[in-house]
């Protein structure tokens, strides 16, 4: 059963006009939260506060507060009309293809809005906040699909012969949107006539009170429970219901006085025991959120707010409306709070609401106050319990549908990261969508670890070894683990870090991480080990500090310059200017060593032995994976490793994954190996335990290398790999270098 709920909630919440909806929402946030947060401070129950504040700053901080206010929450609606007519046009073919401006869509909806209300803005200022909040979001989404569907049959009517040489491609673009502009303002023009030809009220709380008058005279819960629910119903699709409440029990009074008073259901009763955290009793939402470890931005910033039961944040910037994982909880909590509030004092277990107070009281001292008992205070407290556990269901489906998403957009950035060089198209941080979205995210996430202030990205080494399993070095590895995603491929990293300019930066931070562990290990008396870190091209062509902080860095841990090695990608875009061979001949002359890696998979493999002074190479594992079955790999593989040996060069096979591909190498007469058959990539205290395990390789110009303690370990066979060395893994089987 729910996964059939969860299955139809997520359906719905998908679709194509809700997206645009939340979307445009999500866009208003900033103004609702200032608009929310200057409410709060205007309208705090606390009169030393107000006289400190008019102390402090005059009486005319208030003025200023409220000119704010009516700056943004009473202007809802013409936001709306901004924010959602954007998103809808954005999901339109015609404008994503470029042959329609946005900004005219746009200015047609707000035409089209004005001709539905029929009357000046700023006379009436209901149309403007957030009474008329549902009509904006209505003629936001219809006149963007009628402007484009007159545009695509209709725009043709006009002659623009002779009208192109006058302005040019913009002249000629505005006339071809002058009659799909006018056919959509003249349909909300007579929807408008018909509207009122039709004797519609255009205010629900006039509705309300002739349902209430008509059907429901003398059933005093039954009358407030639809009332409540007819209004969360309207509110929860953008139809503003805080005077609904107030207009309609107003007429309902009257038909509870036979039962227990006429004071029981009063905008007091729903202020303090319904609406609690705002209407929709979003209070027990964010309850159910924070029981759920959802703790994001929003969800912080509405917790103050909705202890004063300001959840204008929620509505619209979480969103709560047209959300329909939350519709079931959203209208049928406050039908329970008010069936527990009634039920309580009818029992007299609370005494009615003894004085009205301000709707902004916070929760708990509001019930005191309201009832002048400490049982109101344990009445709210149980009606917040109720509310979280109606809401917390629903807010664990919408967890994880969000983690659903959140991957599958995931999977989508990865793709489009991947292909990116392919498509030659615009830079996905710079898009508005979901990837765009969550590239940005990501991108935030990489700046702070830079920076240091968020522990995200760290590094892992891969160790380097001889035919024997004797460890000579190892490389250093850029990974990321993401508490959400998991983990995020080296090679999404460099993309969004190329696309936000920050390789040099991250170049950077590798060295200043990598050189430092290398120091540890010399400390603990692993003099023999080396370390391979990956220079981005471009760092290498535009960093002009890169030589010296090289330098500095080395001398200021003490390294020996041939214990460090740069690894430059063969196939990657590294140029052959002048100023990039004058950089790799300064980092040889440091005695740092150079080399290649993923030799053999570019054109210019020989070049690079030339101009770059590598005097190291690796050999790609595309060569390596099917040497033993591919006679022509073979081949390559021994004529590389032969004109490495007549250079004086020194030649590593990375990917080595099988005892087979390490016989034939050793068999050819290679140096060194790398890959999953002898380990993964360690963290730094891994390593060093693999390398006590293995042994270092004795280099016979050093005597300070590091005797194994068990020398049947120093010899590779089936048995021992099983036993000491880490086997290949799934998850790592597309690893990327960063």
């Amino acid at each position: 059963m729910i996964e059939k709920l969860d299955i139809m909630l997520s359906k719905l919440v998908n679709r194509k006009t809700l997206r645009i909806l939340r979307r445009g929402l999500l866009s208003m946030m900033p103004m609702v939260l200032v608009g929310s947060v200057v409410m709060a401070l205007l309208t705090l129950p606390i009169p030393p506060y107000h006289r400190f504040m008019s102390g402090m700053f005059g009486e005319g901080w208030r003025e200023i507060g409220l000119s704010i206010h009516k700056a943004t929450l009473q202007i809802m609606a013409l936001l709306a009309l901004i924010t959602v007519s954007h998103a809808a046009a954005k999901e339109e073919t015609l404008v994503k293809s470029g042959e329609v401006n946005p900004v005219s869509i746009m200015i047609t909806v707000f035409a089209s809005y004005i001709a539905l209300s029929y009357r000046s803005l700023f006379m009436y200022t209901s149309d403007a906040g957030s009474a008329g909040l549902f009509r904006a979001l209505f003629v936001s989404v219809a006149a963007c699909h009628l402007f484009c569907f007159f545009y695509k049959h209709c725009c043709r009517i006009l002659p623009l012969n002779g009208i192109t040489h006058l302005g040019g491609s913009l002249t000629q673009a505005s006339f071809l949107a002058v009659m799909p502009a006018f056919l959509t303002v003249l349909v909300f023009s007579g929807l408008r006539v018909l509207l009122v030809s039709s004797c519609i009220s255009t205010y629900p709380g006039m509705l309300l009170q002739r349902i209430n008058g008509t059907w429901m005279t003398g059933t005093n819960f039954i009358s407030a429970a639809l009332i409540l629910l007819l209004t969360h119903i309207l509110a929860f699709f953008g139809v503003c219901s805080e005077p609904m409440i107030t207009d309609a029990v107003s007429g309902v009074t009257p038909a509870f006085s036979t039962v227990v008073g006429p004071s029981i259901f009063n905008k007091g009763f729903f202020d303090t025991y319904v609406y609690l955290g705002g209407i929709g009793a979003t209070l027990g939402l964010l309850s159910a959120l924070l029981l759920a470890g959802e703790n994001n931005r929003i969800v912080k910033i509405s917790i103050p707010l909705g202890v004063f039961n300001i959840n204008d944040t929620m509505l619209y910037g979480f969103p709560v409306i047209f959300n329909s994982y939350y519709f079931i909880p959203f209208i049928l909590a406050p039908v329970f709070l008010g069936l527990n509030a009634y039920l309580a004092m009818i029992l007299g277990w609370v005494p009615p609401i003894a004085q009205e107070i301000e709707w902004t009281t916070p929760i708990f001292l509001s019930g005191f106050l309201a009832s002048g008992s400490v049982s109101g205070v344990l009445l709210q407290a149980l009606n917040l319990v109720i509310s979280m556990l109606i809401y917390l269901p629903f807010v664990r489906l919408q967890v994880k549908h969000q983690q659903r998403d959140r991957l599958i957009t995931f999977q989508a950035l990865s793709k489009e990261l991947q292909n990116i060089q392919e498509k030659k198209r615009e830079k996905i941080i710079s898009r508005h969508d979901d990837i765009g979205l969550l590239a940005r995210a990501l991108l935030a996430e990489i700046r702070s670890g830079l920076n240091g202030h968020k522990k995200s990205l760290y590094l892992e080494y891969q160790p380097k070894v001889n035919y024997r399993g004797e460890v000579m070095g190892c490389e250093a590895l850029l990974r990321w683990t993401h508490p959400v995603y998991g983990y995020i491929s080296p090679l999404m990293v460099l993309r969004i870090c190329d696309e936000a300019g920050l390789n040099n930066q991250l170049g950077t931070w590798v060295i200043r991480q990598a050189l430092p562990a290398l120091r540890c290990w010399k400390r603990q008396g692993y003099d023999g080990l080396s370390l391979s870190i990956n220079l981005n091209p471009q760092q290498l062509r535009e960093d002009n500090t890169l030589i010296g902080t090289v330098q500095r860095l080395i001398s200021l841990y003490g390294l020996e310059p041939g214990c460090v090695e740069f690894e430059l990608t063969e196939n990657a875009a590294v140029d052959c200017s002048d100023s990039t061979r004058d950089r790799l001949r300064q980092i040889r002359e440091m005695g740092v060593n150079i080399s290649i890696d993923d030799f053999g998979m570019g054109h210019s493999s020989l070049l690079y032995l030339c101009d770059f002074h590598a005097n190291i190479v690796k050999i790609d594992a595309s060569l390596v994976t099917r040497i033993a079955s591919d006679r022509r790999r073979q081949q390559i593989v021994e004529t590389i490793l032969s004109l490495c040996r007549q250079m004086a060069v020194q030649v590593i096979a990375e990917g080595v994954e099988t005892e087979e591909q390490v016989q034939m190498l050793h068999e050819l007469d290679c140096d060194y190996y790398q890959g999953f058959y002898f380990s993964r990539s360690l963290s730094c205290d891994k390593f060093i335990e693999y390398v006590n395990q293995h042994g270092i390789e004795v280099d016979k110009k050093m005597e300070t290398a590091i005797p194994h303690t068990d020398l049947s370990r120093k010899f590779i066979c089936a048995a021992c790999c099983s036993a000491a060395c880490y086997e290949p893994h799934a998850k790592f089987a597309d690893e990327r270098k960063s």
